[in-house]
């Protein structure tokens, strides 16, 4: 039974990761922030020993170091938690921008630096966005957060090698909590979807199933990898 440390594990794409990796017999430690709740559903849905949930506060270095302290030996990390807000470089704030890159990029690096030290061999999956691949008017704060995972990813890949496997999974529009208010915008999700040559935004299980299938050792050759999940958002749109 593998041992798959998931951040951000209370909602949106976070939890649908650890919920794939139960369904799959792994046990998971399932951090959380402020909703334990879900995290206590899944345990009653998967049994208390597969499921050990820790609060901590990944924008922190010292939360960051606690979580890996209490997950213990693990062979995958999957590190979904994230914020995103608005941020109109006219208006950005020096808060709103040290909080995105502590929340988003230095948690990262922490949390990479922690489970480097524990693991022997296996896997670490970080969550990007299409936003660090194409930028994002109104959020460039966001998206050189997730950008600079892409760099790390990278670094780690090689860094890490051979013994563990350093992937990222870059989704677009996900039907999560973060992206409700958006959705709920008139006319806005239509908008969204038409610029998607799938002409859907994702599930948080769509995502889950990129992470899934990335950690799994049967894909033993790949590292460095960025997998877009985006229904083809990134593709040239046809013109005329």
């Amino acid at each position: 039974m593998r041992r798959v440390v998931v951040t951000g594990a209370s909602s949106g794409i976070g939890l649908a990761c650890a919920r794939a990796f139960l369904q799959m017999g792994d046990a998971v430690v399932a951090h959380c922030r402020t909703n334990a709740g879900a995290v206590q559903g899944l345990a009653a849905e998967f049994g208390a020993e597969r499921v050990v949930g820790v609060r901590a506060e990944l924008g922190e270095e010292e939360g960051c170091v606690r979580l890996l302290e209490a997950a213990g030996d693990l062979d995958v990390l999957v590190h979904s938690a994230g914020i995103w807000n608005d941020g109109p470089i006219r208006g950005l704030s020096r808060q709103t921008l040290e909080e995105i890159f502590r929340v988003n990029t230095f948690s990262a690096y922490y949390l990479a630096r922690e489970a480097a030290k524990r693991m022997t061999a296996g896997s670490l999956v970080f969550i990007g966005s299409t936003a660090g691949q194409r930028g994002e008017p109104g959020h460039s704060h966001y998206a050189g957060s997730k950008a600079a995972l892409w760099g790390l990813v990278q670094s780690l890949a090689q860094e890490l090698a051979p013994t563990v496997r350093v992937n990222l999974v870059s989704p677009g529009w996900v039907r999560t909590p973060m992206a409700a208010e958006t959705f709920a915008q008139p006319g806005r999700l239509e908008r969204i979807t038409s610029a998607i040559p799938l002409r859907r935004v994702a599930e948080p299980e769509d995502v889950a199933s990129a992470v899934v299938f990335l950690a799994d050792e049967r894909q033993r050759h790949l590292t460095g990898v960025d997998l877009p999940v985006s229904g083809g958002a990134l593709l040239p749109m046809p013109r005329g």
